[in-house]
């Protein structure tokens, strides 16, 4: 999962060159990109407390992502991006102890917001 979210927050930083600075299409993005950033801290931090040692690396969404030129088609795949990682937060929920199921909870909520952001933003495109 750390891997999806890194790839997830490099890749919204490029989708914003695509938007007019301070515009509000780049605004709703920003703010996407910075929950993507918390959410790889958040999850570094479990694992940094479980022992887990974890990668640094950025998961395969990202080439994917950025090969996408359109801007609709880009905030349409972080869409679904965004959907499969809500999926693999619930899918998470019953094995995890109480704090962590929280910070999955709190994770798993902003990618809802997020989702609806973005399809707020893709409406915007049409």
């Amino acid at each position: 999962m750390l891997e999806a979210e890194r790839a997830g927050a490099k890749a919204l930083v490029v989708y914003l060159d695509s938007f007019p600075r301070n515009s509000e299409s780049w605004k709703v993005l920003r703010q996407v990109q910075a929950d993507e950033a918390h959410n790889c801290a958040l999850i570094g931090k479990l694992l940094e407390k479980s022992g887990t040692p974890y990668s640094h690396a950025t998961g395969e969404f990202f080439e994917k992502a950025i090969s996408v030129k359109d801007r609709k088609a880009q905030i349409e795949l972080l869409v679904k991006g965004l959907n499969w990682a809500v999926k693999q937060f619930e899918q998470a929920l019953p094995l995890l102890d109480p704090p962590t199921r929280d910070t999955f909870i709190r994770m798993r909520d902003s990618h809802l917001r997020s989702v609806a952001a973005c399809e707020r933003v893709v409406r915007s495109l049409d």
